[in-house]
């Protein structure tokens, strides 16, 4: 049975409800535009801490950049003094200098949130989520299949991964497989005499033994 088919007696009608006061709030009455407004203010106020956070970590990010760009000149620096032909540097003191370089580098990066991980030597498995692999490398060098070189290092912001390193992976090469051995080639059937014919007569032989008869024929 339908809604519409219900006896008017079970339908609720205006005196099924009853009058109500407006809740007070401190002792003060709410309106609805009241809280209309406290509800478009609450969003205004989340809205802009949002859009303080966006800025703070723009400021950031920006002071990041600079201070990367300041190390990159340094480096630079450090490269073109590297290739000048001077006697009173030697090459370790040059390494030692591009080192520290580097190192800054990857300081100022780790004070943003931002890791650069290298997966050479790790197994497949480990690196699974945060490398794609370029190509593949069989050699009996490898027990398994491991990062065997890196082409471009992966880069983690906060932990999570926002750029895949690429890799070459080397793996065990195949096995080799057993040559076949040549089949033996069968043994020719032995060819079975020939039987006479006995339709055909046999001649005498030309020369007897002497005290030799002929042997009888089919006439």
């Amino acid at each position: 049975m339908s809604s519409s088919d219900e006896p008017d007696a079970v339908r609720p009608g205006w005196e099924n409800f009853a009058e109500r006061p407006v809740p007070e709030v401190h002792g003060a009455t709410t309106a609805p535009e009241a809280e209309l407004a406290g509800v478009l203010q609450r969003r205004h106020e989340e809205l802009a801490a949002a859009r303080g956070a966006s800025a703070s970590a723009a400021t950031r990010v920006h002071a990041t950049l600079f201070e990367l760009a300041m190390l990159i000149g340094t480096l630079e620096q450090q490269v073109n003094r590297a290739g000048e032909p001077r006697e009173a540097v030697d090459a370790e003191l040059r390494h030692r200098e591009l080192k520290n370089v580097k190192d800054r580098m990857l300081d100022v990066l780790r004070g943003a949130g931002v890791e650069v991980r290298d997966p050479k030597g790790l197994t497949a498995d480990e690196v699974l989520d945060w490398a794609d692999p370029v190509h593949w490398l069989q050699s009996p060098e490898f027990d398994a299949e491991v990062v065997a070189e890196t082409n471009e290092y992966a880069v983690f912001h906060d932990g999570a991964v926002v750029r895949f390193a690429q890799v070459v992976m080397g793996a065990p090469a195949p096995a080799p497989v057993p040559a076949l051995a040549p089949a033996p080639k069968p043994e020719p059937e032995p060819e079975a005499p020939l039987e006479p014919d006995p339709q055909v007569k046999r001649e005498p032989d030309a020369e007897m033994p002497p005290g030799q008869t002929p042997a009888p024929t089919d006439t």
